[in-house]
């Protein structure tokens, strides 16, 4: 066999046992989160347009939800399209749980997942944030504090991940670039990673 279907057979497996894939098995729970993240990517890049972050975050959105055409639906999509992942997500985790599908040699795989659910639970927070609400400032404040009590890189690490939020609002351009760009951007690559390990191990048949 020549060098390019070696590696073809490489990043696409030939088969998967069926049985793998049965829909009261899985309950197709990584297909929904991944749908779920599809949505999140289109309806966040409309609200891009007219979403403002900082202190003008909170008006912004009454514009977007108020005055922009079908801006109301876009953002209701969104957000419910992040609450459905951060329920299938968790659901999914469970799954792998219960059914033992986090074993050797499907460790790394497992340990993909859990980093995946962090940026799930983390994209959801940020997206809370960015709300720009007083009570989203309030979160912020909370956040920023906790982090403080770790010592030695406590501070630094809060200001890296959420900048100087009022409690207010808790909108800033840090949190904003985080959940639109940064963490959107690796938790598609883990993704496709993630997919690919599936396929790779045959499936996701407990040993």
């Amino acid at each position: 066999m020549n060098d390019s279907k070696n590696f073809v057979n490489h990043i696409r497996p030939r088969f998967v046992p069926e049985g793998a894939l049965r829909v009261l098995y899985t309950f197709c729970l990584g297909g929904v989160s991944f749908l779920a993240f599809i949505v999140l990517g289109v309806t966040g890049l409309l609200l891009m347009f007219h979403y403002q972050p900082g202190d003008n975050a909170f008006s912004s959105i009454l514009t977007i939800s108020s005055v922009i055409p079908y801006g109301g639906v876009i953002r209701n999509l969104h957000y419910w399209a992040g609450q459905l992942m951060v329920v299938t997500v968790n659901l999914h985790m469970l799954r792998v749980v219960w059914t033992h599908s986090y074993k050797p040699p499907k460790q790394l795989n497992w340990l993909v997942g859990v980093g995946l659910l962090i940026f799930v639970l983390f994209l959801d927070f940020t997206g809370y944030l960015l709300i720009g609400s007083q009570e989203s400032g309030a979160a912020a404040t909370v956040a920023v504090n906790i982090l403080g009590l770790i010592r030695l890189i406590g501070s630094g690490l809060a200001q890296i991940l959420f900048g100087e939020p009022s409690v207010l609002s808790g909108s800033t351009l840090v949190v904003y670039v985080w959940h639109c760009v940064a963490l959107p951007m690796v938790a598609f690559l883990l993704q496709l990673y993630h997919f690919w390990r599936v396929r790779r191990d045959g499936g996701v048949r407990p040993l």
